[in-house]
């Protein structure tokens, strides 16, 4: 009975210092122990060897944080200083994971503000995925035509798009020649078209 009146009163007093040393370490720091830090995003080059074939486990890792990332900074400050560089080593540690390229498309040009960045990754989808997926070369046309008022090379992209079998093509491949048209190059226009119906 001693030794156990002994014991939970050890237990109790070393639970009571926690407590007080916890409220102080609280009370101690500044609120810059609190802020985000992406630190732990590593270069994808550095990593890829130690990862042994895991790399699609860790980008589908990095992509969970990624949508609770947007989800946060959306619903609070629409700030998004880290969201670019999560999306290119998703897409550098599994070249194949298309719905990191559709939220690069379609989220950063507008919230981030950096069309050149949704380019580069959706230029890196195109290669990977360009044949299987008809909406990366669209977004690249789309960012063609209203970031960089490029409408030869948006033609260019829609016309990638309607090469992939999808209910779209027949759409995607008169928006391709509309902007053929618009950049006046009327021949490439109509070869294009010439060739769809064949």
């Amino acid at each position: 009975m001693r030794k156990t009146f002994i014991l939970f009163s050890l237990l109790l007093l070393c639970g009571c210092g926690i407590l007080v040393v916890q409220n102080r370490l609280t009370t101690m720091t500044d609120a810059s122990w609190n802020q985000e830090s992406m630190t732990y995003l590593p270069r994808s080059d550095r990593i890829k060897p130690a990862l042994l074939g895991f790399e699609s486990t860790l980008s589908h890792y990095l992509w969970i944080r990624t949508v609770l990332y947007f989800g946060e900074h959306y619903m609070t400050d629409r700030s998004f200083p880290y969201l670019i560089r999560m999306i290119d080593i998703i897409t550098r540690l599994n070249p194949y994971f298309y719905p990191a390229y559709e939220f690069a498309g379609l989220m950063i040009p507008e919230l981030c503000n950096a069309p050149d960045a949704a380019r580069v990754i959706l230029e890196r989808g195109v290669f990977y995925l360009g044949d299987t997926r008809w909406n990366i070369s669209f977004y690249l046309g789309l960012i063609y035509y209203k970031y960089y008022h490029d409408n030869e090379t948006a033609a260019h992209y829609f016309k990638l798009a309607s090469f992939v079998k999808s209910e779209h093509s027949a759409k995607l491949a008169r928006l391709a020649a509309t902007f053929y048209a618009k950049a006046q190059k009327y021949q490439e226009g109509i070869g294009f078209l010439t060739f769809m119906i064949q």
